[in-house]
């Protein structure tokens, strides 16, 4: 019975005391709700998207052949056990009227792999009709417009009705559609035809999917490993391909011009025996001629008639012939252009696109990577201020109850049904707050951040799970911050005697503070003053615990921001400071005057620099394979000012004939040292070894730099620049898309890329991590708020005696307040203070675990970081001081005095 009663006893007290009962569940529950909710971005954001590409059955290999592909190529795949092979077609088709480039594909119903997604209208059925990209629809094309794809070399076709928008997992990102070298260089959207079009018999792309993958997530680190395998075993058949498909190429060429060698042959016999002929002709008739003399004047007259007539007929047969050897001698040209031709071909090279290769996945995937990254950090510290403040705000409560504690052991408690009360009260705070904090975070954050970055791809669902490991995690720590802290407590108070604890604890001894040794100032202050200073120095566990959290709130939000300012910085580092050029035309084998006349006409163009720019791959045991743009300057003195080289201590960097300057992140990559020889691989996997001459600052991308001498030396080849930098004044991207488009018609240049494009790439991927930045701060600061209201409610509940005491002896009821919350200002402002080192110590140590590969994250906190971080922390003090002036209000001074009686 007498459990009973204190069992219900319990939870009275519960209800009672359910104000910090609640702050508890609340400092539990958004500490849950963060780690938890972050921990299971990255994993919901790469099964959401894996989940799609399975849907929609995304190929898992593209295998495309500059030299085309066959059937041969198709059974090659098909030898491969648990393998499904698909053919198609595709093309890049310039709308030059429209300033448009679209990615033509086939269509073909019967095809499983690739499966597209209906935005509006419905997939092709007759062949006259076709669907564009969902892109396309904001160009301002409707359905059941007649759209016009002039190239009678791919199509037989060349008017189609629009019947549909749709969305194509080979295409991830929505905003970003690849680039060519037709046209501007850029593509705007694709299109699919149906596959009946189509008039070549060679294909342009083979779709491979495995059956050991299937069912995997395609982010995972088993479904890349399984690919990888399954890409060299693909690479094995083809091995030998490139030559054959070479010696196919040769033979076809040589079959298209066999009948036309052989009528070349026939024809000159031809010409040859009509010459004799026309000059045996001639012969006879000059001869003819001649016996005119020898006839009557009449009879002459007739025959020179005769004879005219015979010539006329000659002259025309020699006007037919003459024609006969010009289009023989045409036909001979042909032919020795297609000999040409078939002698300069090179052999085909075979590419095997894995789907990182598509558009947007690596992005989506870095994403994900990033925001796992920083959920190792600044959840996992978050959930360390929750649980602290948790752990505190317990102990407390049982200190609290020191009475309660030595009443229930003189009755004959035992020290199990004393202890009953709080572990209950501990369990059910933890279960219930780590539980709501579980189903909150799981459901919500990880679908904001999807929803958020809906704008930049395609992926139609989210598919939201438990991750059973950080639950866990949640769990464990927050039942030991409560029921371990109980259990602590506990352990101490029931080794007392009931005696003991029936009196309440000795007060802490008044002492001279570190101020009042500053005569001075101490003297200046007022009685209130004194007070708070005194108070705060004598209960210093109380004042290290309130700055403590105070600090890490203020330093989870700066943190927050920073971690934003951190990832922004990367370009406006990158791009001025080190690369301060604006484009890069990368040209074709061969002559490019056209090129340069073209770039000296343009009135935007400033200034162009010669340079040959390669990639090279870095190798090493234990370290992915890094590709490496290898950029070599013609002229080392203008190369200063298109590239900004300074070493990792600030100072300038000159290219000297002595060896290379690597970009940083490649160095941290492989350990390497100044004075370090490397050794490269290029297109063809020879070897070539360099000299580390300096370590330069770079925040993207690895790069390599030598001087045209180095280069010679190492490689062994002639210098021959193969792209320009271009300097260029402020361009629209109108007139960026004009250049470009200008340049690659001259057939010189293979694409021209601008840097403005890449800069908006990055911002692009920057701005998905807003929303994980936005729940970071917000939950921060909510955090900030719970934890300052229950500290000052520890606070009061502690010196309720000594408030009621003061109120008796005058204070007014703002007085009482301020004597509470003086401290607590104290406490934001050295909170606010010791923050800022927080914040700036955990931002860095984020960007640490969030750089990627070939990307460092400068660390930098714009001021907004600081001021907003300490106007927020400080909103939150003045609205518990609102709260705490209300609650001082409405002490029991009587009760609260007669407490310990």
């Amino acid at each position: 019975m007498k459990n009973k009663t204190y069992l219900k006893a319990s939870f009275r007290e519960i209800w009672q005391s359910r104000g910090r009962f609640i702050a508890i569940i609340l400092i539990i529950l958004l500490g849950t709700l963060l780690f938890v909710g972050v921990k299971t971005t990255g994993p919901v954001l790469n099964t959401s998207g894996s989940d799609y590409l399975e849907k929609q059955n995304l190929s898992d290999l593209q295998v495309i052949s500059t030299g085309g592909l066959t059937e041969v190529d198709e059974s090659l795949l098909k030898e491969i056990p648990n393998v499904e092979v698909e053919s198609g077609y595709q093309f890049y088709y310039a709308d030059e009227e429209k300033g448009e480039v679209v990615q033509v594909f086939s269509y073909d119903d019967a095809q499983k792999q690739n499966q597209l997604v209906v935005e509006k209208g419905y997939l092709p059925k007759a062949d006259n009709e076709l669907v564009l990209d969902a892109a396309a629809e904001k160009l301002g094309y409707q359905i059941g417009d007649t759209f016009t794809l002039d190239d009678s070399d791919q199509l037989d076709k060349k008017e189609y009705e629009i019947v549909g928008f749709v969305n194509s997992p080979l295409f991830i990102s929505n905003k970003d559609r690849g680039m060519t070298n037709v046209g501007d260089g850029n593509v705007d959207y694709f299109a699919y035809v149906p596959v009946k079009n189509f008039t070549s018999d060679i294909f342009g792309v083979l779709y491979v999917t495995f059956d050991n993958v299937k069912g995997l997530n395609t982010y995972g680190s088993e479904y890349k490993d399984l690919m990888q395998k399954n890409q060299e075993l693909v690479e094995e058949k083809f091995v030998d391909r490139p030559k054959q498909r070479l010696a196919e190429l040769r033979s076809m060429i040589e079959d298209e011009i066999a009948p036309a060698k052989k009528e070349i042959a026939d024809g000159q016999t031809q010409i040859s025996e009509a010459k004799e002929q026309l000059t045996a002709a001639q012969e006879e008739l000059d001869a003819n001629r001649q016996l005119l003399a020898q006839l009557p004047e009449a009879q002459a007259a007739a025959a020179s008639a005769q004879l005219d007539e015979v010539q006329k007929e000659l002259d025309e047969n020699k006007q037919t012939l003459t024609e006969q050897e010009t289009k023989l001698e045409d036909a001979e040209t042909e032919v020795s252009d297609a000999e040409k031709e078939m002698a300069d071909l090179k052999t085909p090279t075979y590419l095997f696109n894995q789907r990182t290769e598509n558009i947007g996945f690596q992005d989506y995937g870095d994403l994900s990577d990033r925001i796992a990254a920083i959920a190792n950090v600044f959840p996992v510290f978050f959930f360390f201020i929750a649980a602290l403040i948790t752990f505190t705000t317990m102990t407390r409560m049982v200190e609290e109850n020191r009475k309660e504690i030595g009443t229930l052991k003189a009755l004959g408690y035992s020290r199990v049904e004393i202890s009953q009360k709080y572990v209950i009260y501990a369990v059910l705070a933890a279960v219930i707050g780590v539980a709501l904090g579980v189903v909150i975070g799981t459901n919500t954050i990880p679908r904001i951040v999807f929803e958020l970055s809906s704008d930049q791809y395609n992926f139609q669902k989210v598919s939201v799970f438990y991750e059973w490991g950080p639950i866990i995690q949640a769990g464990v720590a927050f039942l030991f911050a409560t029921l371990g802290s109980v259990i602590i407590v506990l352990i101490k108070e029931l080794t007392e005697k009931p005696s003991a604890l029936l009196q309440p604890k000795a007060p802490k001894p008044g002492k001279r503070i570190f101020l009042e040794y500053i005569t001075p100032l101490w003297s200046r202050m007022s009685f209130n003053q004194k007070v708070s200073y005194r108070n705060l120095f004598r209960y210093k566990s109380r004042m290290i615990m309130a700055i403590i959290g105070i600090a890490g709130c203020t330093g989870l939000m700066v943190a927050g921001f920073g971690i934003k300012n951190s990832l922004e910085a990367v370009t406006d580092k990158q791009f001025g400071p080190i690369i301060d050029y604006q484009a890069v035309v990368t040209l074709d084998d061969g002559s490019f005057d056209q090129t340069e006349e073209i770039l000296e006409k343009n009135s935007r163009i400033n200034s162009t620099l010669p340079v040959i720019n390669e990639v090279l791959e870095l190798k090493k045991a234990g370290q992915a394979t890094q590709s490496v743009t290898m950029t070599v300057p013609k002229d080392v003195k203008d190369f200063s000012s298109y590239l900004h080289l300074s070493s990792l201590d600030g100072k300038s960097i000159d290219l000297t004939n002595d060896g290379a300057v690597i970009s940083e992140k490649l160095a941290d990559l492989f350990d390497i040292q100044v004075g370090d020889e490397l050794t490269f691989y290029d297109e063809d996997q020879n070897e070539v070894k360099m000299k580390v001459q300096e370590i330069a600052q770079n925040y993207l991308g690895h790069f390599v730099y030598i001087t045209a001498e180095y280069y010679e030396k190492v490689t062994g080849k002639e210098y021959q620049n193969n792209s320009f930098l271009l300097k260029t004044a402020t361009m629209t991207t109108k007139e960026e898309n004009s250049l470009a488009e200008q340049l690659l018609t001259t057939d010189e240049v293979k694409n021209t890329s601008f840097l403005s494009s890449q800069i908006e790439t990055q911002k692009g991927m920057i701005n998905n991590l807003d929303p994980v930045v936005l729940i970071f701060v917000v939950l921060s600061g909510l955090l900030a708020f719970v934890v300052l209201y229950n500290l000052t409610n520890i606070n009061i509940s502690e010196r309720v005696r000594e408030l009621s005491t003061i109120k008796v002896l005058g204070f007014f009821d703002k007085e009482v307040t301020m004597y509470i919350i003086r401290e607590n200002i104290i406490f934001t402002l050295l909170g606010i203070v010791v923050g800022y080192g927080i914040g700036y110590v955990l931002t860095g140590f984020i960007i640490r675990q969030a750089s990627m590969e070939s990307i460092i994250f400068p660390l930098v906190i714009h001021w907004p970081a600081y001021v907003i971080s300490a106007v927020l922390t400080i909103t939150f003090t003045i609205i518990v001081m609102i709260v705490t002036h209300f609650k001082l209000k409405h002490i029991d001074m009587i009760d609260s005095l007669k407490a310990n009686e």
